[in-house]
């Protein structure tokens, strides 16, 4: 199976969820890669996403056609204008159906099983339930209600379970996630930046970690700007390279409610002022500072990363935080001279480290019996940060049969900042929790058998 979708986010998610239900996917960024992939090796089945930045779905469906090695691949569009989509709109007789963005893994998992047996020119609709992720799929029997309207939110994936939220809860993130009426699928052109926007990718922490989203900018190289829009006021990550340069916010007293002991020698209308131009141009106060020579570059560029390290700490642990990350747009003046941190690992862990046990509410829920164990590239991973002694000791007692409840008691450690600290891991998914009826045998007390565990050779 081929999808294709200029998303990085999408084609993640929907390589996971296929792979995992037992389908061979093979993904492609750009127009011109799908159709190379095609006819070098011809898939069951295309999801392509009906707005690339460089063709229109319906032309490369044209393509795919007219190319008798690859005529026959049924075609399933997806996109966001999915709405006024219309079979008459389909001249392409290899598209067989139509799923609407945003989408659930279930939707995902139930069209590719009504159409990976299905041959071009048979279409039927998916039965759908209602709900803010819904599936189209187009038929001369059935077609969408032209007065429907969806959301226009490129590749916006969000889960049917995450609770609604009102109109009002994410401030400027209002602008790019309320309904919009769409043109029909005839009169749609090619896209412009009005449709694009330099958006790269956008979701929410309720499909999509924290985690997940750092680590694509970290190994795409990205450069622009991550916009976080949770309860407060909007956080914004700048980044260049993959590396991170600051977290910041226009809401001053969000950002530093109390001056620190670094500024005790500026005049406090100095620091009203340098407060008044964050919450204009979102430029961190220190740095205002700084720039009037009042503290000096090294302790501002500390307190820069200290700040935004804590301000970026609430996140982890707030509930359904939307992202929007615009790629390659100019990065702020007063970003340029601040250094960037290569480690993005390092810079979410020193983030963790600022939240405290009672700021967890749910997240510290977890059951003392389950049993903490690495993920597939969390050992790797770990070896790479610069633990504190407490973390590096937490850390050696993962051997994938100790239960939180024994890694306490080990270490001797309080259950609450067990949990605290285990925290840190989970949320960089370095580690994972398993029920302790999955644990397959009981800990051994060879130290031979435990070293073999350690190595990886097994018992």
């Amino acid at each position: 199976m081929l999808v294709i979708d200029d998303s990085v986010m999408l084609l993640s998610f929907v390589e996971e969820v296929l792979t995992e239900a037992g389908y061979q996917v093979v993904t492609a960024p750009s127009a011109q890669e799908s159709l190379d992939a095609s006819i070098a090796d011809p898939p069951d089945l295309i999801l392509l996403d009906y707005v690339l930045p460089e063709m229109k779905g319906d032309e490369i469906s044209r393509k795919l056609f007219e190319n008798p090695a690859t005529a026959d691949i049924p075609v399933v569009y997806m996109s966001g204008f999915g709405a006024d989509l219309r079979p008459d709109g389909i001249s392409n007789r290899n598209v067989i159906g139509f799923l609407n963005k945003p989408f659930t893994s279930d939707l995902l998992i139930q069209t590719v099983e009504k159409h990976m047996t299905k041959s071009p020119g048979e279409p039927e609709p998916i039965e759908t339930e209602n709900g803010p992720a819904s599936s189209e799929v187009l038929s001369d029997a059935e077609s969408p209600p032209a007065s429907q309207e969806e959301t226009v939110s490129p590749d916006l994936i969000t889960p049917a379970e995450a609770p609604a939220q009102s109109q009002d809860s994410w401030n400027e993130a209002a602008a790019w996630s309320q309904p919009a009426a769409v043109a029909p699928i005839s009169a749609v052109e090619s896209p412009t930046e009005s449709l694009t926007g330099g958006i790269y990718f956008c979701g929410d922490t309720g499909f999509f970690s924290l985690n997940r989203v750092l680590q694509t900018i970290a190994k795409e190289k990205l450069t622009g700007s991550l916009h976080l829009f949770w309860e407060k006021d909007p956080v914004e990550l700048l980044v260049q390279n993959g590396q991170i340069l600051l977290a910041t916010t226009r809401d001053p007293e969000l950002y530093c409610p109390d001056a620190p002991i670094t500024l005790s020698n500026v005049e406090a209308d100095k620091i009203a002022e340098a407060r008044a131009q964050q919450s204009v141009s979102g430029c961190p106060l220190f740095l205002a500072l700084a720039q009037e020579e009042l503290i000096l570059r090294e302790p501002a560029g500390q307190l820069v990363q200290q700040y935004g390290q804590k301000l970026f700490a609430r996140l982890w642990t707030a509930r359904g935080v939307r992202f929007m990350f615009e790629r390659n747009v100019k990065l702020p003046a007063y970003a340029s001279g601040v250094s960037a941190e290569p480690d993005v690992d390092q810079w979410s862990l020193e983030s963790l480290r600022f939240i405290q046990f009672d700021e967890l509410s749910e997240h510290a829920n977890f059951d003392p019996a389950s049993i903490p164990a690495y993920t597939k590239s969390g050992f790797e991973r770990v070896q790479n940060l610069k633990l504190t002694v407490a973390e590096a000791q937490f850390a050696s007692q993962f051997n994938g049969s100790r239960s939180i409840q024994q890694i306490a008691k080990n270490l001797r450690l309080d259950l609450k900042l067990a949990r605290l600290t285990l925290f840190r891991f989970l949320a960089l998914e370095i580690v994972e929790c398993w029920s302790p009826s999955t644990a397959a045998k009981p800990e051994r007390k060879s130290i031979l058998l435990r070293l073999k565990r350690l190595i990886g050779v097994g018992e």
